[in-house]
């Protein structure tokens, strides 16, 4: 569970970011039209877990489970890891999952998969003895053996039981009647349901361990209910059939055989016509566009999981756990507030006085102020001793649901101006708490995030409000409509699949991601030296179709929660009621919505004194040319080889900001910010690093 999670939050964490499939597109080509018969998210569901008729009771369920982890695993959890540091927590998992054998060695020959059954037994036996009764997993620490996570729900699938529909019960890790049966076979043959207490240790430390994934995966979402059953049906599609075993037992072999993939790293020398400034990315081994956005994934929290204690401690230092969510009023006649995360600077160790410096951060399509490129981006200028104020995007749920009318976003001018008018009011709380005196103030965006960054520097050109002295937008796409058609076109790469192929993609070039994120984003390090960077900079190899239908389904469901926010609050045109249960049919029209249909059927009637054609040539960055040309204060990074620009907007670019554009040689888009040169580049952007 916890790796699908992290998936999501990782993986699109750009999310907020258009991604496009390599081979599909050539800048400047025409985009093909979006496909009427793609999979969408809904229908993907429905086909692993039925349409969900017992959605009513099954809300109710998870409504317990959501009440028991918010208000007694966290408050219980806290005085535990604060009593029990990491190590003794994570120790206790390992000896638990030892005393699980039996029912996965039985699952494991119940299936037929011998090997697994063999690897079960070693592990036992060797984890008992030279592991101290299981305290320590030295099968895997010594000889990378790994468990098959073996179950009889898997069991179960593999001799031909359907799963049926959705059935959930609080706190259990199964949401249908065969996973439901399994579990009564595994506590059967589990040691731990014949030693007192021993399952409730277990059902405490299980809970504090996962605390912060579940969190993660509900408390950003308007429907919580609805990314656990995905999640958890994505899930157990991919654990059918062992699939997770088998695929790390052949990575150790090709480890233990020294077969690594290697691609030579090509120099990328800067094209003779630019104007503006050039950083050739050395040992960025280029995999296609697709593959090298997805590295946005490796721009991730550094000082994570390094704390003694676990993260739910009071003690914990980790960098997520040291921002704090704050709350302004946007209306005043709204009870809704906008909320961000703001993180003091660091104390210095010889206590010499430093300049306050204070960066205002912008994520991309869907972000929040806590998903993890943003929590990346806090870290990286917190590190060089700034206090940082993170943001949500206006097409994040939570920004128009405080908005007075629920105004759909889209509009650049008008997004900037409620963005502007978020900051100001962030600015007077801070103030007024004492977090601020009078900081330099920078303010700096990515893709979305960067387009709006550049309008709020055209408005401040015009009427200083926020005091900002520098400005920094990180791969902006110059056009608007050029971007959505570009996301439509992604999601639609579904067409024509059929069921069977679906799936297949799912677990194949999915589970390669999660795999990838589960074991390499712990280790990784942005401040590796750079002929390291090959090793840890490399994706795992995915279909560029697969890759682009994955991502596809994350900014489906963006925009879902976009409209359903909307919808809730005042009835959109030609969508079902919301009602709080039986949402299936809603969810279904809704997600049949592409943006070419968002921007004229819901975006334009909220400005019925403009054409479309207007809304989009005011949200190009062409418009604001004029001032941004002339601004001294922004500074613009982008990727020469980022997909959403056309080579004309590559030559406006350059022509516009000259000297004032840093381009990057590779990363199409966002897929370089991992990389320490790039991370240098844009803190000198911000003026806080030489």
């Amino acid at each position: 569970m916890s790796q699908v999670k992290r998936w999501f939050c990782s993986a699109v964490a750009a999310v907020a970011v258009v991604f496009f499939a390599a081979g599909c597109y050539h800048p400047g080509a025409d985009i093909p039209e979006a496909h009427p018969g793609a999979w969408t998210p809904t229908e993907i569901e429905n086909t692993l877990g039925g349409s969900d008729p017992l959605e009513n009771f099954n809300r109710s369920m998870f409504s317990c489970t959501d009440a028991v982890m918010n208000y007694v695993a966290d408050p219980l959890g806290r005085v535990y890891t604060t009593v029990f540091p990491r190590f003794f927590v994570e120790h206790l998992h390992n000896v638990c999952l030892n005393l699980e054998y039996p029912a996965r060695l039985l699952s494991c020959l119940l299936q037929a998969e011998w090997g697994a059954a063999g690897d079960e037994s070693i592990r036992f036996f060797t984890n008992t003895t030279l592991g101290i009764a299981g305290i320590f997993d030295v099968a895997w620490d010594w000889w990378k053996i790994p468990s098959s996570r073996a179950g009889f729900g898997q069991t179960f699938a593999r001799w031909g039981i359907g799963p049926g529909e959705t059935f959930m019960l609080p706190l259990l890790p199964a949401i249908s009647g065969r996973d439901m049966t399994g579990l009564l076979f595994d506590a059967a043959f589990d040691g731990k349901t014949y030693i007192p207490y021993a399952g409730s240790a277990t059902a405490l430390n299980r809970m504090v361990m996962m605390h912060r994934n579940y969190m993660s995966i509900t408390e950003d979402a308007i429907d919580p209910y609805k990314n656990f059953r995905f999640l958890m049906l994505l899930n157990n599609e991919i654990s059918e059939k062992l699939w997770y075993y088998h695929k790390i037992c052949r990575d150790v072999r090709l480890a233990q055989a020294k077969r690594r993939i290697h691609i030579p790293a090509e120099p990328f020398p800067k094209p003779a016509q630019l104007k503006g400034r050039w950083l050739d990315l050395n040992y960025y081994n280029s995999q296609g566009p697709m593959a090298d956005t997805l590295r946005l994934m490796l721009f991730q929290v550094q000082k994570k999981n390094e704390s003694f204690y676990m993260p739910l401690s009071f003690f914990n230092s980790d960098f997520p756990n040291q921002g704090s969510i704050r709350k302004v009023q946007l209306v005043a006649s709204r009870d809704e507030k906008i909320r961000y995360c703001y993180y003091e600077a660091p104390e210095r160790e010889d206590k010499a006085p430093v300049k306050e410096r204070l960066v205002l951060l912008l994520p991309g399509i869907g972000g929040s102020c806590t998903t993890e490129n943003l929590t990346a981006f806090a870290e990286m200028f917190h590190n060089a001793g700034c206090k940082v104020a993170g943001f949500d995007s206006t097409f994040n749920w939570h920004f128009i649901s405080a908005d007075s009318r629920c105004r759909l976003p889209g509009y650049l001018p008008d997004d900037a101006l409620r963005v502007r008018r978020v900051l100001r009011a962030a600015l007077d709380d801070l103030k007024q708490a004492g977090k601020i005196k009078d900081p330099e103030i920078i303010l700096a965006g990515y893709s979305l995030g960067g387009i709006q960054t550049l309008k709020i520097a055209d408005l401040e050109a015009k009427e200083p409000l926020l005091g900002v002295s520098r400005f920094v937008a990180v791969n902006p796409p110059v056009s608007l409509k050029h971007a959505l058609k570009h996301i439509d076109h992604l999601a639609s790469i579904s067409a024509g699949w059929s069921k069977s192929e679906m799936k297949k993609r799912l677990v194949e070039d999915g589970g390669r991601l999660l795999l990838f994120i589960g074991r390499q984003m712990k280790y990784f390090d942005m401040h590796t030296p750079a002929a390291s960077i090959l090793t840890h900079g490399y994706l795992p190899e995915i279909d560029p179709e697969s890759a682009a239908f994955i991502v596809g389904l994350y900014l489906k469901m963006s925009v879902r929660d976009l409209l359903l926010a909307a919808h809730r609050e005042k009835a959109l045109p030609d969508l079902p009621e919301y009602k709080w249960g039986s949402r299936n049919k809603l969810y279904q029209a809704v997600d049949k919505i592409t943006l070419a249909d968002y921007a004229a059927k819901y975006l334009l009637p909220t400005y019925p004194q403009k054409t479309l054609d207007e809304l989009f040539y005011e949200s190009d960055l062409r418009s604001l040319e004029k001032n941004l040309k002339n601004s001294p204060a922004v500074r613009v990074i982008h990727s020469y080889d980022d997909f959403l620009l056309t080579p004309q907007d590559r030559v406006w670019l350059d022509e516009t900001f000259g000297d004032k554009l840093l381009w990057l040689s590779r990363g199409a888009h966002l897929g370089g910010l991992y990389y320490k040169a790039a991370a240098e580049e844009m803190l000198r952007a911000g003026g806080v690093a030489e």
